[in-house]
This record gives C-alpha cells, structure tokens and sequence, in this order.
C-alpha cells in the first residue's frame, strides 16, 4: 500500500514538472512580434527588442532609440538630435545630423554611416562595413578673404554690415533646414515622394500648367470661403493645404534634380540625395529671389511644377500618366462557332381560312 502512494506521488510530481518545463519554454521560445512599417520618433522613446525585427525605416527626431541584441532593422536610419543606441544588426545606411550614436559590441552597420555634427561612440567589436562619411561630398572654397579694419567705418555702414550678415546666415539656416526636411520627408514617404519626382521628370511641362491653373483658380475660392462666415474655417484649412503641397512639391522637385546630379554618378542613399537636391534647388531659388520686381514671380513659377504634379499623381497615390494594361493577344487562332438560329415560315394573314376553321 505505501508503496503504491510513493508511486503515484512519483507520477504526479512527473506531472507537475513536465507542466512547468512546457510553460517555461513556451515563454522562453515565444519571439516578440515584427514591426512591418516604417517607425518615426517624435520626441518619444522606442525600443526594438531582443530577436525583434523592424521591416522598415526608423527616423529617430529629438527622441531616444534602443536597439536590443539581436535586433534587426532592415532599412535605413535617420537621426536629427536625438539618441540612438545600436547592439544589432542595421541592413542600411544611417544618417546622423546632431545627436548621439552609441555603437556597442554586437553592433553591425551593412551600409554606410553618414554624420553631420552629430557624436559617434563606437565600442570594440562594433562594426560598419560600409564608408564613413563626415562631411559632406563636396567642399566650400572661399578663397583667401581680407579681412578690413572696421574701427574707422561709420555706425550706419556697420549696422548694414551686420543686418547683411544676419539675413545671410538666418537664409543658410533656412536652406539646411529645407534639405533636413527633405530627407525626412523621403524617409517618411519614400514611394510618394519617387512617384511625383518621377512624374515631373517624364512630363515637366503638363505638370507645370496643372500648377499654374491650381494657382490662379486657388485664390477665388479660398476668397469665397472666407467671405462666408460659415466657411473660414475651410479656407484656413485650405490655405494651410495649399502652403503643405507647395512644400512637398519644392522637395519632389528637389529630388528629381538630386537623381540627375548624384544618382547614377556615387552610392549615396535616397535620402541624401533628396536633401542635396532640396539644398541646391533651395540656394538657386534664393539667389533667383534677390532679383528686382520679377524675383519672387520667377520662383512662384518654379514651384508650379511641384504643385501640378501633386495634383496629378493625386499626392503620389497613383502615377500619371497612368499605365493602361495591354489586352492580351492570342497566339492561335482559335475556331468561332457561330450560333444556328432555326428559321421558321411566317405566318400567312389570310382572313378566308381564318373563317373556314371557324365554321
């Protein structure tokens, strides 16, 4: 009898443990789920878990980002003044404007590190099989500049000085914000964005008279909105639409001009090819604004082509000119069958044999 207790105590305590060890393995093998969209960090904190994988692009704005071991991130990544910290595998490219970047030693970077201004710690064992880039792929050559002696200018000619000055830099800090943008944008929106800058270069000047006619019917209705009370609202919106599409076009714009210059000529990734487009359209519209009288009418009318585009590609949902699917033709002839229809006498309207089978 003691026996048989000590048996099935045995049994049960068997039970019991090939319970615990199922659960334990199944909480163990159970891997965190995959993230198959593009993530954006806005001033937040993300994560990527250890064995997780981000099928996608991570752009990282004044925030913190964590990559577990591990991890994987198959894309790009973006940094504008936030922290990011690596110990997985990154299959892209990271550009960095501002920021930390901590590399530690299980950190595999397959493309190339770009960093402007922004500070890299790189632990032992970390690595980045692409190119490291500082700066950018071209250089700024002054020349030798005199510098004058301003103790005998007057105070009116120095207050121009230093207002000349200030616009000048206040406009280059523009400008490099503009390309910052761009590149997020592409981040972002990769597709759109190929999509419109495509369309402007197959199809320039379509695009640019869609844009002219947006621009001159535009007005008249955000005017009738905002004469009736009931609409302002709409017409702000509006407004506010319109200033967002001129933007987006600018960058499109910017783009297409980026693939022409550097596309086929270096390996640089998309995004920075959109930022070096954005900056150089950017500085020709600047020195195109300083023009008298006709300055900002000149480039009101190189923003049309972006607008027009927009507008066309319906904001890059669909191409234009859209492609129509050829029908698919027969190699064969293949035998027609004819339908047979039976044909029968017509009926003969004679009133005398009508009457004779009545009677």
């Amino acid at each position: 009898m003691k026996n048989s207790k000590r048996l099935f105590s045995f049994f049960m305590l068997l039970l019991i443990l090939v319970q615990v060890s199922s659960v334990s393995a199944n909480t163990i093998i159970d891997p965190p789920p995959t993230i198959n969209e593009d993530k954006v960090v806005l001033g937040q904190s993300f994560t990527l878990k250890e064995n997780q994988t981000l099928n996608g692009d991570l752009a990282v704005i004044g925030g913190t980002a964590t990559l577990k071991t591990n991890s994987r991130v198959n894309g790009d990544i973006a940094i504008i003044g936030g922290v990011l910290e690596i110990d997985g595998i990154v299959t892209g490219s990271i550009q960095a404007i501002g920021g930390t970047v901590t590399l530690n030693q299980n950190a595999v970077i397959e493309g190339s590190f770009y960093n402007f201004g922004s500070n890299l710690n790189q632990m032992d064992g970390a690595r980045i099989e692409g190119t490291q880039i500082s700066n950018l792929p071209f250089e700024f050559n002054f020349g030798n500049m005199d510098v004058r002696d301003t103790t005998n200018i007057p105070l009116e000619a120095a207050r121009k000085t230093t207002n000349f000055i200030s616009k000048f830099l206040w406009a280059i800090l523009q400008i490099i914000a503009m390309g910052g943008l761009a590149m997020l944008v592409l981040l972002i929106a990769p597709k759109s964005t190929e999509r419109i800058s495509t369309a402007i270069g197959n199809q320039p000047f379509t695009h640019w008279g869609i844009g002219l006619l947006t621009a001159f019917a535009f007005p008249a209705v955000i005017l009738v909105c905002l004469i009736t009370i009931i609409f302002i609202p709409l017409g702000l919106i509006g407004i506010m639409a319109l200033m967002v599409a001129l933007t987006y076009g600018w960058i499109a714009l910017g783009y297409e001009i980026g693939k022409r210059l550097f596309g086929s000529k270096s390996n640089l990734s998309p995004a920075l090819i959109a930022g070096l487009g954005t900056i150089i359209l950017s500085v020709v519209g600047r020195v195109i604004w300083a023009i008298p009288c006709i300055g900002w009418l000149l480039v009101s009318t190189l923003s049309m082509f972006g607008l027009g585009a927009i507008i066309l590609t319906r904001i890059g949902t669909h191409d234009y000119p859209e492609v129509i699917p050829q029908p698919v033709q027969r190699t064969s002839a293949a035998p027609v069958m004819h339908e047979v229809i039976p044909s029968f006498p017509e009926p003969k309207d004679d009133e005398n044999n009508f009457e004779n089978e009545e009677k």
